[in-house]
């Protein structure tokens, strides 16, 4: 302190001295604990910008700059520290590679150790509970889930778009958020819980409050995110958040509990469940599990991930209208002829090719694979990955060795290349593969991609054939917002729906 005293200007209260000195010291400490780039890696940055800002601003130009000035991996300053960015032809190599940890690439990015960032934590840190709830248990019971998607489907959508046969405008992102937020949360929490006004508007603002809250966190210095994190608005709304939703969850999952603990001790079977409450009760098996925040964890990973795919379907559905035709003509065949069926949805294989090709042409992110080298790593074109970096692939989207011109939307695209010998299961929505990471590649692929590409389809058959879609006349396709690599629908985007009578009843269908 008294070091510090030369430098600050003479007569100043002792409390201002003492407020001056410890910003410094934060200053200081935080310089000297940052990470620094790694020696043998060149740093991208483009157009006389920082590296920083060049990430940050222009996160898929400074990857392009860094695939075009240098041949092997090089490395991006991002607000957390920086990473070494790989190309896509590595991505087999290092989907599954046991020193590459995926929880960890995200650690630092996220104060998981605050109150109100419960799912984070639990996210990050419990892979087990959510991999194998979703993985196992909610893939294994699609079938049995489709009749209640059918329904909260129907519903939703005469609450949010109604039945007005007049151009109506809509703030698509925010409806289609209402939407998503029900049909997810049918499932996750059951029918009571999924129109709870308090947990939907939960389920909502959950996930965007914890990435605005951990960003604001991320720009001061580390030794100031304690007073940070106090003062930061969406902090308070976190923790409200979680309490409200243990009050809305916790008394259910007990009432779960004593008719499970009830059936075994009488020697019975417990009851069939369909909702991941239960799920999470059977994998937890017996040991300790916060329930509520496993439910905070797959409401981040999953509705505003749905949420930004159906507003983009939408748009292109406005953008190709004679797309939209086709996929109706598709739904009445399969949906007429089969109903809500088992094998119904796999069958609409032209919906199926046309999210994945609006997956490739406006990807939600450029880059893919995040990973945490825990031990030195050499890879194949003889690199060694440092201990303690950060990696991330590129995508490859636009090769055009793989997609015949890739710079033209073409909804059966998929469709095509599943029809050559040998392919009908390379290129399905839910296929991963390095040439198409929309869910990732290898074992922290989506776990939920398949519940994900049902959920879709099923509000796609609804939305095609009950409503007309349109762009806000003079205004054309809303333009997205970007952030380092990232694609999201902006909140401001409108288009315009009509109610249209639709050829089949979908309703009665699911019956």
């Amino acid at each position: 302190m008294e070091a510090l005293q030369h430098v600050l200007p003479a007569g100043l209260p002792v409390s201002v001295q003492v407020i001056a000195a410890t910003l410094v010291l934060g200053i200081i400490y935080s310089l000297v604990t940052a990470d620094r780039p790694f020696t043998g890696f060149p740093i991208i940055s483009i157009d006389g910008k920082s590296p920083m800002k060049s990430w940050i601003e222009h996160g898929k130009e400074t990857l392009e700059e860094g695939l075009r000035r240098v041949a092997g991996p090089f490395q991006v300053v991002t607000g957390t520290g920086p990473k070494i960015v790989l190309s896509n032809k590595f991505a087999d190599e290092l989907r599954n590679h046991p020193h590459l940890n995926f929880n960890k690439a995200f650690a630092k990015d996220f104060a998981v150790g605050y109150p109100g960032f419960d799912g984070m934590r639990v996210g990050l840190s419990d892979d087990e509970l959510i991999q194998e709830t979703v993985r196992v248990k909610l893939t294994q019971s699609l079938g049995l889930i489709t009749e209640d998607l059918v329904d909260e489907t129907t519903d939703a959508l005469h609450h949010v778009f109604g039945e007005s046969e007049e151009w109506t405008t809509s703030l698509i992102r925010e409806d289609m958020l209402e939407v998503v937020a029900r049909l997810s949360s049918r499932v996750f929490l059951g029918k009571e819980l999924c129109r709870n006004r308090r947990w939907l508007d939960i389920s909502k603002s959950y996930t965007v409050d914890v990435f605005v809250a951990s960003a604001l966190m991320r720009a001061v210095p580390a030794m100031f995110r304690p007073i940070a994190y106090l003062l930061i608005p969406q902090s308070k709304k976190l923790r409200q958040a979680v309490r409200d939703a243990r009050d809305l969850i916790e008394p259910e999952v007990a009432r779960r509990k004593a008719a499970v603990d009830a059936a075994r001790a009488a020697g019975m079977k417990p009851p069939k469940i369909a909702d991941t409450i239960g799920w999470m009760y059977e994998v937890s098996r017996g040991r300790e599990t916060d329930f509520v925040a496993g439910q905070l964890s797959l409401t981040t990973a999953a509705i505003h991930t749905t949420t930004e795919t159906s507003c983009s379907a939408l748009f292109d559905i406005c953008q190709y209208p004679e797309v939209a035709q086709q996929l109706r003509e598709e739904i009445i065949q399969v949906i007429g002829e089969h109903g809500w069926a088992k094998t119904s949805i796999y069958k609409l294989k032209l919906m199926d090719s046309f999210l994945k090709e609006g997956q490739r042409l406006r990807p939600m992110s450029y880059s893919t694979m995040h990973r945490y080298v825990e031990k030195p790593t050499k890879i194949s074109d003889g690199t060694v990955l440092p201990e303690g970096s950060r990696i991330i692939l590129t995508t490859n989207y636009m090769d055009s060795t793989i997609y015949s011109e890739p710079e033209k939307f073409d909804a059966a695209r998929f469709l095509k290349m599943r029809q050559q010998p040998g392919q009908e299961n390379s290129w399905q929505l839910v296929t991963t593969s390095p040439a198409h990471t929309g869910f990732g590649h290898g074992q922290h692929a989506c776990p939920g991609r398949f519940f994900a590409s049902n959920e879709l389809k099923i509000a796609l058959c609804h939305l095609l054939l009950k409503y007309d879609w349109r762009f806000v006349p003079g205004e054309g396709r809303p333009a997205y917002r970007t952030a380092e690599t990232h694609n999201s629908v902006d909140q401001a985007s409108k288009i315009q729906f009509r109610r249209r009578q639709p050829e089949i009843d979908l309703d009665i269908l699911a019956d």
